[in-house]
């Protein structure tokens, strides 16, 4: 990231105090002087145009909403670009868990039958299978398109004539709905699992 020139960073600082005060103006001044900086470091992180355009938000947000905490003394450089880093790892963890929960929830939703683990994942199972019925009929057929059928956001938005941003916008709102129900639901699953296998060792 190129440092901005001393005469730059005392405008900027000059900014800074503004916007702990409150001023507005100052924040979109302070915004227009940053925004293509933090674009660009979002975008070495992320590789997404779309994801990076919503994270932008966030950083500059999060910029206004903290204002009476800043403390002027600070390089307004430094403290823009340290919440773009806290908002691009959190942003990469919440993906994470994301794509453990899926990989959790496809082994529930199409199990392998395995002797003892098969018998304690049988209730679960039962359960999603009664948790995926009662989203929305649309939504239920594009999930089970993905999860049961196992295709891709592209052929299910072909299939179905929409557009993958709707398929994804519409996988999201499933997962998230199995998310909240299912949270203690598979931690209540693993728990059992883990004192049986430890038992066995005894």
């Amino acid at each position: 990231m190129v440092s901005p020139s001393n005469k730059e960073l005392i405008s900027d600082k000059q900014l800074f105090l503004a916007i702990s005060r409150g001023n507005s103006d100052a924040f979109r001044q302070f915004f227009d002087t940053y925004k293509k900086r933090i674009y660009g470091f979002l975008y070495s992180k992320l590789q997404s145009h779309d994801v990076v355009e919503e994270l932008l938000q966030v950083v500059f947000v999060k910029v206004w909403e903290n204002r009476a905490t800043i403390n002027p003394n600070l390089s307004p450089d430094a403290y823009v670009l340290k919440i773009a880093k806290n908002t691009a790892l959190n942003f990469l963890r919440q993906k994470a868990y994301k794509l453990l929960f899926e990989k959790q929830l496809i082994e529930k939703i199409n199990p392998i039958e395995d002797g003892e683990t098969a018998l304690v994942d049988k209730d679960l199972k039962r359960h999603i299978d009664d948790l995926i019925s009662q989203i929305p009929e649309r939504r239920r057929k594009i999930f089970k398109l993905r999860y049961e059928k196992d295709l891709s956001y592209k052929e299910i938005a072909e299939q179905l004539s929409i557009s993958e941003n709707t398929v994804n916008t519409q996988i999201s709102l499933a997962l998230n709905y199995l998310r909240k129900e299912l949270g203690k639901e598979l931690w209540a699953v693993a728990f059992p699992l883990i004192i049986f296998f430890s038992v066995l060792k005894i």
